[in-house]
């Protein structure tokens, strides 16, 4: 809960005569990326969310939110050391791309489907800076699948009264 706090707001919308609520994901240009049980989607203007430290010389790249609040649970990352660069579409990775350069190293979180796939291997080819962090949840769809399963083996094994 701290996490989504931190980084997302409610936000009521409209959508075929009906009132919504959605989890709502700010990005640069003052629009959001909604999510309900029941919508996934967003509102305009369409654009990337970057969150900066003062003297990162580092940027994590995440194709959605999810992927980066799910980062941000991870216990081993160092959000002061490291620019985020949310894309929220991936029309935007090579829009971005100058953005992304003016850091010493490009850690890139993308999806494992196959546009995921094709755009980190753009970035590999484009500077030796790009580094493709997908292994750590190479048999996941993204970051977010991946805690999700390690929290459900955690709860299993716990129910087992297996305890590591």
């Amino acid at each position: 809960m701290e996490i989504a706090e931190k980084y997302c707001k409610e936000v009521y919308f409209d959508l075929n005569g009906r009132r919504n609520l959605a989890i709502g994901f700010e990005n640069k240009s003052g629009g959001f990326e909604l999510r309900n049980s029941l919508f996934k989607g967003g509102s305009s203007p369409k654009d990337i969310t970057q969150i900066s430290s003062d003297g990162a010389k580092e940027v994590a790249v995440f194709e959605g939110f999810f992927s980066f609040l799910s980062y941000q649970a991870l216990p081993q990352n160092n959000p002061e050391l490291t620019n985020f660069l949310i894309l929220n579409s991936l029309s935007f990775f090579e829009k971005s791309r100058q953005m992304m350069e003016q850091h010493d190293k490009i850690n890139l979180y993308l999806d494992r489907d196959e546009a995921g796939i094709k755009n980190t291997e753009v970035g590999l080819k484009w500077d030796a800076k790009y580094i493709d962090k997908s292994h750590l949840y190479k048999n996941c769809k993204d970051l977010n699948d991946y805690l999700v399963l390690q929290s459900q083996n955690f709860k299993h094994s716990h129910r087992l009264g297996r305890h590591f």
